[in-house]
């Protein structure tokens, strides 16, 4: 019997207890027995026998469960007991098995969000169902809050039509709180170490007639002025050790989300309309290898923007979702110091060329206009058959300049950008064996138009630089139930990427255009087993294993030189590997426990090219091999009747990983980085008064005040002290 989450309001004001289909299931059966039984002995004295033939039982599965029984390869994450931490969304999800987050420091740093060993733009982030780019947080998986998401879908491989991405190494899609009938709401404040402070505010409103609104915002700070262990010269000039603090890392982030729609009218299940806001101040401390210093450049970005979504049955086997949506991001990025800086924030002059300390001088703007549109039809032409088509289009044209040039100069950055993508995906579902079998094949193609200019450097006239590209992709995905509890799935996918906007044209900082990058392809195949909803009187057990291979060709990487990056087609990669995950919850749910393990060999396959010298050499400056753990302790009927209190554990473990190719590595000076671990404690008390719902939580992170770099010479932040609070009504 497939298990139910089914959420019950009890006098513990809102509080949701989660009970098994199962569980419910049995109690239903029971009573019906006994009332049977009770029936019968009354009509049996009164010599008028009734007889029950049969009881049937029907409860239509939810969301999640239709997810982690298909036939894709997917991992449903709960976030709902995150919402109390006070961790960011990108250290939650570093927790999971085959994710891997770095990151250049603390709140709002840039970050690399990696899974099964694939990473940057070949892993697609969607916010219910709408590419990120096109909503307020575009400064990162951190910039988003945790408390307003409800959960992660996590997609290992292959990615389902109607999201209408190309990704070849996954999706995640996050899908937020919608609340339900009625008014609520929640806010939250965060403070702690290196002047952080985060509040978050979320407000529904539903009535019968179907309509409903919903407002969440945000407001980020920090300082980020954390100490780190650099090198820097004496009065000799010789080098030696310092222990300096970040003098230039402020971050700061706000922005608001308006929902408006109505649910359940004749001529639309749904119609929403989304208008959001956000804007995002990062200071700019150093480079990639924290090698120099800076202390005046900054980003800034802006954005806005609508979306729209449109859902209708249109015939009993026939659904249409329809979403389309416009946005505009303004970024600035500002270099025009005239000094140099050192770790103890003075200004000194040096060699290097001024104005400007990452490159030339740039009081630059950047404006990018985006529109995209998902249309998705579902069509169920019989029992266990089941047909879907999909249509993606996306447009984005960008324009810049540099204030900082004179008039009457020519700016490199003054050119046309535009670009339009379309991916198309047909998909046929069929299940067998009263759904224990159920196979989907699917076919996509991509499209991509490009139109650029570039200044020419001698002629210092503009270039026309257009291109085009065209790919077919297919592939297939089976699922078999062994149990209800038990479940293998495999899939294969021949699939492509276009390069995205930021990979062809550059981005406000230090990224810089490559107009020549064509698409990467890939023979992507996932085996796993998945174990969940065995309950027995030792309490609730799931667990899983997952076995992939991303074999490609063309990749695309980011090469770094003289602190100026850029994206390229370099060479062939293999990625391949495992992960092990497994989960206990003691009966009453007083001791919850979890694991997993992922290890990704990332091997050079390349036989032509820079690279062919270090063929079938594991590619530099990854981590192969991480664990993760978290033990979580409740109680409930602490102080009062209604109150509840939880302790969680969370460690984890990265192996070393070497940071240049192997034959590089024979030098002695070859540099690494280390083996490393890391703890954090959080408590939290939640106490019940009336009809609101009050948790403190209180975390410490790097607990054990280690030494941690997820690049090279980049150290992110030591122990550090949080504190949250969150009022529910």
């Amino acid at each position: 019997m497939l298990l139910r989450s089914i959420s019950l309001k009890t006098p513990f004001s809102s509080k949701l207890y989660v009970v098994t289909r199962s569980v419910i299931s049995v109690a239903l059966l029971s009573c019906i027995h006994s009332l049977v039984w009770a029936d019968s002995l009354n009509n049996t004295q009164s010599e008028d026998v009734s007889e029950l033939d049969n009881v049937v039982i029907e409860a239509e599965q939810d969301e999640v469960v239709v997810l982690e029984q298909s036939a894709a390869a997917i991992d449903v994450i709960d976030l709902e007991s995150d919402h109390k931490l006070t961790a960011d969304l990108s250290e939650v999800l570093s927790r999971e098995p085959g994710i891997s987050i770095r990151r250049m420091g603390g709140l709002g740093s840039r970050e690399r969000f990696s899974l099964n060993g694939l990473r940057d733009e070949q892993v697609r982030f969607f916010i219910d169902g709408i590419p990120m780019e096109m909503s307020g947080y575009t400064f990162g998986l951190g910039s988003i809050p945790v408390n307003l998401i409800q959960r992660a879908d996590i997609y290992h491989g292959v990615v389902p039509i109607e999201l209408g991405a190309d990704a070849l190494g996954g999706a995640v899609n996050f899908i937020t709180d919608k609340g339900a009938e009625g008014t609520s709401g929640s806010i939250s404040h965060l403070f702690g170490d290196f002047n952080t402070r985060r509040t978050t505010l979320n407000l529904k409103y539903a009535d019968e007639s179907g309509f409903f609104s919903r407002f969440t915002g945000f407001s980020d700070y920090s300082d980020n002025d954390y100490k780190v262990d650099v090198q820097v010269a004496n009065e000799l000039g010789q080098r030696e050790s310092y222990e300096a603090r970040r003098f230039h890392n402020a971050y700061e982030g706000e922005g608001a989300n308006i929902d408006l729609g109505v649910t359940d009218q004749s001529w639309a299940d749904l119609m929403q309309l989304t208008l959001y806001t956000s804007e995002y101040f990062s200071e700019i401390q150093h480079n990639v290898r924290m090698s120099q210093v800076y202390g005046e450049a900054t980003i800034e970005r802006k954005t806005y923007g609508a979306n729209l979504r449109y859902q209708q049955r249109l015939a009993e086997d026939l659904a249409l979702v329809l979403v389309g949506g416009a946005s505009e991001m303004k970024s600035e990025f500002f270099d025009i110091a005239d000094y140099s800086y050192t770790w103890t924030g003075e200004q000194v002059v040096t060699p290097a060329p001024h104005p400007g300390e990452i490159g030339e001088p740039c009081d630059c703007t950047y404006w990018r206009t985006s529109q995209f549109g998902i249309m998705h039809l579902d069509w169920n032409i019989a029992d266990g058959h089941l047909l879907k088509f999909s249509s993606a289009p996306t447009w984005h044209s960008q324009s810049s300049e540099n204030d900082y040039l004179a008039a009457s100069a020519l700016d490199p950055e003054d050119v046309k950008r535009d670009m339009f993508s379309l991916v198309l995906g047909a998909s046929y579902t069929v299940d067998f064996f009263d759904n224990k079998f159920q196979n989907e094949f699917f076919v996509k193609r991509y499209s991509q138009e490009r139109e650029a200019e570039q200044l020419h450097v001698e002629t210092r006239e503009l270039i026309e630089l257009d291109s085009s590209i065209n790919r077919f992709g297919w592939g297939n995905a089976l699922r078999y139930k062994f149990y209800p509890w038990l479940v293998g799935k495999a899939s294969y996918e021949q699939a492509a990427r276009l390069p995205s906007f930021r990979e062809v044209f550059g981005n406000a900082e230090s990224i810089i255009p490559n107009t020549e990058l064509e698409e990467e392809y890939s023979n992507n195949f996932n085996l796993s087993l998945e174990l969940d909803g065995l309950t027995n009187a030792y309490g609730s057990w799931k667990g899983g294993a997952n076995v992939f291979l991303r074999d490609i060709e063309n990749a695309i990487f980011l090469t770094t030189q003289n602190d100026v990056s850029q994206y390229q087609n370099i060479f062939a990669v293999e990625s391949s590997g495992y992960q092990f995950s497994g989960g206990w919850s003691s009966p009453e749910d007083f001791i919850n426990f979890s694991a997993n393990y992922t290890y990704v060999d990332l091997i050079n396959t390349s036989s032509e090219g820079l690279f062919a010298q270090y063929k079938d050499e594991r590619v530099p400056n990854r981590p192969y091999s991480f664990f993760n753990t978290k033990a979580a302790l409740k109680w409930i009927g602490v102080l009062s009747n209604y109150d509840e209190l939880e302790v969680e554990w969370n460690y984890r473990q990265v192996e070393k990983f070497e940071l240049l190719w192997g034959d590089e590595g024979l030098s002695q000076f070859n540099p690494n980085v280390p083996t490393q671990e890391s703890h954090s404690l959080a408590a939290s008390y939640t106490k019940d008064f009336i009809s609101y719902l009050v948790t403190l939580s209180a975390e410490v992170q790097n607990m054990t005040d280690e030494q941690l770099y997820d690049y090279y010479g980049v150290q992110r932040p030591g122990r550090a002290y949080y504190m949250k609070m969150i009022l529910e009504f």
